[in-house]
């Protein structure tokens, strides 16, 4: 009853569109969830592929929303990263999950990695937004995670002004594999919020597979087209 009545003086809105929230709505109306952009995945997308491959031999590339600036998607991601709703990770986490299910190729995977935060930036935002879309994913597609496996040594400055080669040699020296990982001839599913020149992604998946995983296949919440 009070929880309706404060609803009435103080209506909830949406993160992304501020339209009100419709009783049972979390953080995004349903309205606003079924306008974000999609990607379609049961085809994988050229430049997905490409972006990624261009750094590393990986299996498969997928992601879930198509990113632009100024678009809903980025005020989704800019909600999760920067506005305290690291919730948002495991909610989008869990929607990409039923979409993946559709997919042969997830099948295959051994285990799902989030891509990690150092962790002087981590003790300031809170947390990773990556430990959240996989623990979204975990849960739906059934298959184990872990935050054991790679680690950022380096608190590396922001990469925007970097070229692709410079952003790719700088995220390869600043992760590592935890001593005692256990990834040995396991398919690696590698998660990160946003592919942007694949460099992050490329790098953690030459780390991997260097340490003697069987595969390595990548997935991230958003990327440009």
């Amino acid at each position: 009853m009070l929880k309706d009545f404060l609803s009435l003086v103080f209506p909830r809105t949406c993160i992304i569109s501020q339209v009100p929230l419709a009783k049972g709505e979390q953080l995004i109306s349903t309205q606003t969830v079924i306008g974000l952009p999609r990607f379609d995945l049961n085809e994988e997308h050229t430049s997905l592929v490409r972006r990624v491959y261009s750094f590393a031999p990986v299996s498969h590339v997928w992601a879930y929303y198509k990113f632009s600036k100024q678009g809903k998607v980025q005020k989704l991601l800019h909600a999760l990263k920067y506005q305290n709703h690291p919730e948002i990770g495991e909610i989008t986490g869990k929607w990409f999950g039923h979409a993946l299910l559709e997919n042969t190729g997830i099948a295959d995977v051994d285990l799902i990695v989030p891509v990690p935060m150092h962790r002087k930036k981590q003790k300031k935002r809170g947390y990773n937004q990556c430990d959240y879309i996989t623990w979204g994913l975990s849960e739906i597609l059934s298959i184990p995670w872990s935050t054991q496996v790679l680690v950022k040594t380096e608190n590396t400055e922001s990469q925007t002004r970097k070229n692709r080669l410079e952003r790719y040699r700088n995220s390869y020296r600043s992760y590592a594999i935890r001593k005692n990982a256990n990834i040995q001839g396991k398919h690696i599913l590698l998660v990160d919020d946003v592919i942007t020149t694949g460099a992050t992604l490329g790098a953690c998946a030459n780390l991997l597979l260097a340490g003697g995983c069987r595969a390595v296949s990548v997935v991230a919440l958003a990327s440009p087209e």
